[in-house]
């Protein structure tokens, strides 16, 4: 019989003034060289769960928790879902050397393991780059670098191709499950397409935070598909329930560009672009393209060459491009300025319409399931429910252009589809959606416009593009 590597038993675990307990008697046990998939609703508690799983509660994050058993690995390599938060010193080199040398690898050898594990996860950059230079996808596959020089006997992932594009995700999970034989693995994911015939088991979590389903992907499959769709879990059927696209109809033209997008000094890209109201704009390409600095051009936060146009009137200052756009960047924390949920929200309508305020606020949270979290720190939530009320601040102003990156990462099911409901619903008022995204099913279905930086400029995307 094979012994369980992972294991925790009658475990009860409460946010500090939380209304309640996110974990009450959950038991789990993980055999060595086990596989498993946790599923569940953003914020049902699966990372919470790893980290217990993993040792960062309590060891890095106290909680308070109490249990009968638990049983843990002492040395496990992590990746979390935002990679920031786990790189400790500030360029490529460094700190993929700081993990050889916790494991007294002689300097000589280090250089060979540090470019063999930045080729095997296609992160082509300078080893004396900068970190906080990497795009969000760039640092995602850094921290995967990192991952395998640790040669751990138990691997937890977090969500670790979320930021990735469709090429990076296939190719990394692919040589991801080609080395992790030896190893236990506990992942949380959204994207299960590449792993969902891989795992031995998958955990099915509710909103209570219990597993209320334990079995193979093929029985889970097989019994559980209307349960899945209920949780908002992903699965191979899963678009299927999403909202019906239809034809847009674009009005009159807003902004032009003509010029190029940089970073510092170097050229990334030319870019020819124009956007009209009622649009729905996708930008998809390479991690490390190029494609975030084009928003934040766009805002006029960084320099680029060229010029850009609003109505006709030259956009140079953040001021002036501010009151016609709205940027929610990949991480949902750079958004928030407020100390509760429904204040971030409620600030926006506030300045609207100060009598519909409050309606109109708890109307949003409700629709995206944050309304039980409106007294909250934003801080507090999952990634998931930070990422719902990040994109639902933008939703909640009167921005004519809203540019959004990466919007639906992290998400389950049902917290997508009600975005692009949303989406869909402000197109139909005037309102364009620029959104920079890997997600292929949502650039297919629901853009009017395809673009795509390759080859150097900014273009419309052929099939083999998106």
């Amino acid at each position: 019989m094979t012994p369980c590597k992972l294991s925790v038993h009658n475990l009860r675990l409460k946010y500090p003034g939380g209304e309640r307990k996110i974990f009450d008697g959950l038991s789990l046990d993980i055999k060595a060289k086990e596989k498993v998939l946790i599923l569940g609703q953003s914020g049902s508690g699966k990372s919470t769960l790893l980290n217990v799983l993993s040792g960062v509660v309590p060891e890095l994050i106290e909680l308070p928790m109490k249990y009968d058993r638990l049983a843990i690995d002492a040395s496990p390599a992590i990746i979390f879902q935002d990679p920031d938060s786990q790189f400790c010193m500030p360029k490529v080199y460094e700190e993929l050397a700081f993990i050889l040398e916790n494991q007294q690898v002689a300097g000589a050898a280090m250089d060979s393991r540090i470019e063999q594990a930045l080729q095997t996860v296609g992160l082509n950059v300078d080893k004396h780059q900068p970190i906080n230079q990497l795009s969000g996808g760039m640092k995602q596959k850094l921290a995967i670098a990192g991952t395998l020089l640790q040669g751990a006997d138990t691997l937890f992932l977090d969500e670790p191709t979320a930021m990735l594009d469709a090429q990076s995700t296939a190719a990394l999970w692919q040589q991801i499950i080609t080395l992790w034989e030896d190893q236990t693995v506990v992942i949380v994911e959204h994207k299960v397409e590449h792993i969902w015939q891989h795992v031995d088991r998958i955990l099915l979590m509710d909103q209570n935070g219990a597993i209320i389903e334990d079995s193979t992907p093929d029985d889970i499959s097989a019994r559980c598909t209307s349960l899945l769709d209920d949780f908002g879990v992903w699965h191979p059927g899963a678009w299927s329930h999403a909202p019906e696209p239809y034809d847009y109809s674009s009005g009159a033209a807003l902004f032009e560009f003509d010029g190029a997008v940089k970073r510092r000094r170097n050229t990334l890209y030319t870019a020819s672009l124009d956007i009209a109201s009622g649009e729905w704009i996708t930008i998809t390409g390479k991690n490390g393209a190029g494609k975030t600095t084009l928003l934040e051009s766009i805002m006029q936060l960084i320099p680029y060459d060229g010029a850009m146009y609003y109505l006709g009137n030259r956009l140079k200052k953040l001021r002036t491009a501010a009151q016609y756009f709205y940027l929610v960047y990949q991480n949902p924390e750079l958004q928030f300025i407020k100390n509760r949920v429904y204040d971030e929200l409620y600030v926006n309508f506030y300045h609207q319409n100060q009598q519909t305020a409050h309606d109109e606020t708890a109307a949003m949270l409700e629709l995206l399931g944050l309304f039980h979290l409106k007294d909250h720190h934003p801080y507090e939530l999952s990634m998931g429910q930070k990422r719902r009320l990040s994109v639902a601040t933008a939703l909640s102003t009167p921005a004519a252009i809203i540019l959004l990156d990466e919007p639906t990462f992290g998400l389950d099911s049902s917290s997508t589809f009600e975005l692009i409901k949303l989406f869909q619903q402000r197109i139909k008022s005037g309102q364009t959606i620029v959104m920079v995204t890997h997600d292929r099913q949502l650039i297919e279905r629901y853009a009017s416009r395809q673009l795509v930086v390759s080859d150097g400029q900014l273009k419309e995307a052929g099939g083999s593009d998106v």
